[in-house]
């Protein structure tokens, strides 16, 4: 399973850019420097490392969106969910609203602080959207009431995640749901950024090809990189802290230290995700949520998505994310990348190998070592 992905090199985009005919630069987007800083009359200051910015947009034209997908960088844009009936969703109003009716799982682990488990350390209940909503907003002795199966798990002392939840599948029976996404100013923008494989096309502007995440504060999802496509992600309610950091390989290339402790490991497997380890002695539950001072690293993203933002997630990078309010809601898509099709060749030789070993280890291997929904491989 220690499989090593080797970076590929994106082709060169022909995007118009504010400097000119190539690919365009982070910098494009960037704040002008300071006139005496250009001067030289300005005298760095000194101090810990800190975390570069994210570049942030308000209500970016399909043009300008589409420049800043080509950097292949993380950024935050706002204003592009405003045309968003989702983007009034909250757990108290699906509790009381038709949606709530939507069977789902939700996974629950005791509150720890500074630590994000991975979903094989979890219980996993079932519970409609109503229950879960009506979960999410009591607390103390009042956190069963009307909570199904959750009534069991007092709010005061765990988090509860319902994540990776495909719209399409969760509001069948809901079709205006999936009308409360419009990913269109997006797709315009990524197809036009020529990042995206071009055979995406079809890629519907609602929610159908989309996936739900609702959490109490806490709740997320260990540092990994997804290995397929580019992720838009967008913040409905709430917040969550997301840290990111360059694809595997890159360290060097961006001037970050290569001490970083970010490295691939496929325990626990999933299908289509690269989990983090913290060091060669063994995995973390929570290698994402700290920097260590004695690893500057001049690379590392930091950024807290609050409702109404949307978040650009590059291809095969880096990403942790934790809830960071009372309760959050979130709405992603994956839009194909051009260089999908090598990648699932690549993930079905680990699949295979990692599936035959499963079936020869499965007594030998604890809970956490593989995710649940890949139990039934």
């Amino acid at each position: 399973l220690a499989l090593v992905h080797s970076r590929e090199k994106d082709p060169a985009t022909s995007i118009a850019t504010r400097r000119g005919e190539g690919r365009p630069r982070r910098s494009d987007f960037m704040p002008r420097p300071d006139a005496r800083a250009a001067s030289g009359t300005a005298r760095p200051t000194r101090g810990p490392p800190t975390h570069p910015s994210v570049v942030r947009v308000h209500s970016p034209s399909v043009s300008d969106l589409s420049s800043l997908i080509a950097t292949g960088e993380p950024f935050v844009a706002s204003g592009l969910l405003s045309g968003w009936a989702a983007l009034g969703w909250t757990p108290r109003g699906l509790a009381s609203s038709p949606l709530g009716a939507a069977e789902t799982c939700v996974r629950l682990h005791r509150i720890a602080p500074l630590a994000v488990p991975f979903e094989g350390e979890g219980v996993y209940v079932q519970a409609t959207l109503a229950e879960f909503g009506r979960w999410l907003e009591g607390g103390g002795s009042r956190a069963g009431l009307d909570g199904g199966n959750l009534s069991a798990f007092p709010r005061s002392e765990y988090t509860g995640y319902c994540d990776y939840q495909e719209m399409a599948a969760l509001f069948a029976s809901e079709p205006d749901a999936l009308a409360a996404v419009d990913w269109s100013h997006v797709l315009a923008a990524a197809h036009l950024s020529e990042v995206v494989a071009s055979g995406a096309d079809s890629h519907a502007a609602d929610g159908s090809r989309s996936t739900l995440w609702l959490g109490s504060e806490g709740a997320g999802t260990p540092a990994h990189y997804d290995a397929y496509g580019v992720n838009f992600v967008a913040q409905c309610a709430g917040a969550k802290r997301w840290r990111l950091s360059p694809p595997p390989g890159c360290e060097r290339e961006r001037g970050g230290d290569a001490a970083w402790p970010l490295r691939p490991t496929r325990v626990p497997y999933e299908e289509s995700s690269v989990f983090a380890r913290s060091d060669d002695s063994g995995r973390s539950s929570c290698p994402q949520l700290s920097c260590p001072s004695s690893r500057p690293s001049s690379w590392l993203y930091e950024v807290e998505l609050c409702a109404g933002e949307t978040l650009f997630v590059p291809r095969h990078w880096w990403h942790a994310v934790v809830t960071t309010s009372r309760h959050s809601l979130s709405i992603n898509t994956w839009l194909e990348a051009a260089q999908d099709t090598a990648e699932r060749v690549r993930e079905a030789v680990v699949r295979l190998l990692a599936s035959a070993l499963i079936r020869a280890a499965r007594r030998a291997m604890s809970a956490e070592d593989l995710r649940p929904a890949e139990g039934a491989a």
